[in-house]
């Protein structure tokens, strides 16, 4: 046995009949004690298959790459599990692949500078899947979600909608972070011209695909383009500690909101129905369930049909309704409109999915709504003279509100019956800033100047529908009109050369290839729209090709 030392922290090498054996429990060790929850969460995670499968392609002689690929299309997916405690998975992955790299992480030799390389590509695998929720376990921890919320959902016997399991645990919330914690969202808008294209990117992988395009007409059209990037890897993770725990405060207090089984007043009072004890408590909407519910919350839509058969209640954290809404989340998740559309149910079945529809509704903007997200890190512009309510003008928690169910509760004509319910996000709000460190004169500003919890405050304190989602330093930049998605790269994996195509209306390109650790390793101006790069001479591995100008994403290739 012997141990390394990577970032300060020791990973134990085990040599068994002359084959390393390294321990992902140490590395896993660097985040969190909880190693087991951290390596089961990785082992679940596609960008691991596909980890796992690239290491196999370059080490393993015997391995099967088209069984591999079955592998690789579960992942992912709520029955997908790869566990040390589950033999049989892991059984039938080694039998079926050929697979070395689960129950024998097999290094090259010791005098082999691949040895270290591997060691490192190991440990940016499993740090990088942990690295997007620290901002989660550094504002709360497992035990205060335990005291949090006591009566969530499978915690207690009986519940009404027959939940025996944990659904809404600390451990799901984690996974879900860590998981979308891989995507970023590129949208173009140019000024005056209708419509938004919008592209995914798996960060991990560096595949993209278009989630939202645009009429032909957009790309005719010379007006430069303004790009916004979300990357969902901020959620709770932003450089302003403070804005941080309001963030979490606020998607605290909204999903608390929207699945109590509460009902008592003072929030945080201790009483049999206090509201926020009753957080997370029931899992869909009350009065709907799978056999009763065709058609409901459905409307006709040529991007996102309803499947006649299925009910788009709310489901999950925030309550995810309408076809519209489960058809766009199907596409960010899955680039398949069809997946939730057919199956919404499983946003009720897997908590991870659920919470990952949560994140999604918050992050996301929907122009001309900004997202919760950009709101609650003052990031979102009101245009002035738009809005003849002054409330449109003020900052914070309301605008939560008001993009989640502003249409309800949130109007000049809203009923009591929903007004009622601004009053108790706005002191869950802050109930939860309480919780999270902030002081009474800090809660006390969030309804005071330019800030305000209330998104109504009588028929002529209230807000309206929004008309635009400019945000507060927004970047712009002038991209040619031929898509990124045109960028070639093959073959991949890579031997002699690397083929490299790009438009012509894009030259001269400078572009730049950087390895795992970031180091630059090859840089030119591409002159002609076909280029070979020459990696011959390059070690074995994974690198990044990044088009200098304009800032686009990186696409990964395997050079053998």
């Amino acid at each position: 046995m012997a141990k390394i030392k990577v970032n300060e922290t020791e990973v134990t090498i085990v040599l068994v009949n002359e084959a390393d054996y390294i321990s992902l429990t140490d590395i896993a060790k660097y985040k969190t004690d909880d190693a087991s929850a951290v390596i089961a969460n990785w082992m679940r995670n596609r960008n691991t298959i596909e980890f796992l499968g690239i290491w196999e392609s370059l080490y393993n002689p015997n391995f099967k790459p088209l069984e591999f690929e079955g592998f690789k299309k579960e992942a992912g997916l709520n029955a997908f599990a790869l566990s040390f405690a589950a033999i049989v998975p892991l059984t039938f992955w080694r039998k079926s692949t050929n697979s070395r790299s689960l129950f024998c992480l097999t290094l090259p030799s010791k005098r082999s500078p691949m040895r270290n390389r591997f060691v490192l590509l190991a440990w940016l695998a499993l740090s990088s899947f942990t690295s997007a929720a620290q901002g989660l376990t550094s504002l709360i921890s497992p035990a205060q979600w335990d005291a949090l919320f006591p009566q969530r959902a499978g915690t207690t016997a009986n519940h009404p909608q027959g939940y025996t399991a944990d659904f809404f645990s600390y451990q799901n919330l984690d996974q879900a972070m860590q998981e979308m914690a891989d995507f970023s969202v590129e949208i173009q808008r140019k000024a005056g011209v209708w419509g938004e294209r919008i592209t995914i990117t798996r960060k991990a992988s560096g595949n993209t695909y278009l989630y939202a395009d645009v009429d032909p007409s957009w790309y005719n059209n010379s007006t430069p383009v303004e790009v916004t990037v979300v990357d969902f890897e901020d959620f709770v993770n932003r450089a302003d500690t403070t804005n941080n725990k309001r963030e979490l405060a606020a998607f605290l207090a909204n999903i608390s909101k929207e699945t109590t089984g509460g009902w008592q007043f003072p929030i945080g009072g201790g009483s049999p129905g206090d509201y926020a004890l009753w957080g997370l408590y029931f899992v869909h909407e009350v009065g709907y369930n799978s056999s009763n519910s065709a058609g409901v919350y459905s409307q006709a839509s040529t991007s996102y049909p309803p499947n006649p058969a299925k009910g788009y209640y709310g489901r999950g954290p925030i309550q995810l309704s309408w076809n519209y809404n489960y058809g766009q989340f199907s596409k960010f998740l899955y680039n398949d409109v069809q997946v939730l559309l057919d199956d919404p149910d499983s946003l009720q079945r897997d908590g991870v999915t659920a919470f990952k529809s949560a994140l999604w509704f918050w992050m996301m903007p929907q122009c001309p709504k900004p997202s919760c997200h950009q709101v609650m890190h003052d990031q979102w512009l009101p245009q002035t003279g738009a809005y003849a309510s002054s409330k449109m003008y003020q900052r914070g928690f309301a605008h939560t509100n008001n993009i989640i169910n502003g249409g309800l509760e949130c109007r000049s004509s809203s009923t009591t019956a929903f007004t009622d319910k601004v009053v108790l996000r706005s002191e869950l709000y802050k109930y939860y800033l309480g919780l999270m460190g902030l002081s009474a004169a800090q809660i006390a500003a969030e309804d005071s100047g330019q800030y305000t919890t209330l998104c109504f405050a009588g028929p002529t304190q209230a807000m309206e529908n929004y008309v635009n989602c400019d945000l507060v330093q927004q970047p712009t930049t002038s991209l040619p009109q031929t898509q990124w998605e045109e960028v070639r790269l093959y073959p991949n994996p890579a031997s002699d050369f690397l083929l490299l195509e790009v438009p012509a209306a894009w030259l001269p390109m400078p572009c730049r290839v950087v390895d795992l650790l970031g180091k630059t390793v090859y840089t030119t101006t591409l002159a002609s729209p076909q280029s070979a790069l020459p990696v011959g001479d390059w070690p074995a591995g994974v690198y990044a090709l990044q088009l200098v100008n304009p800032n686009l994403p990186v696409k990964k290739f395997v050079k053998r």
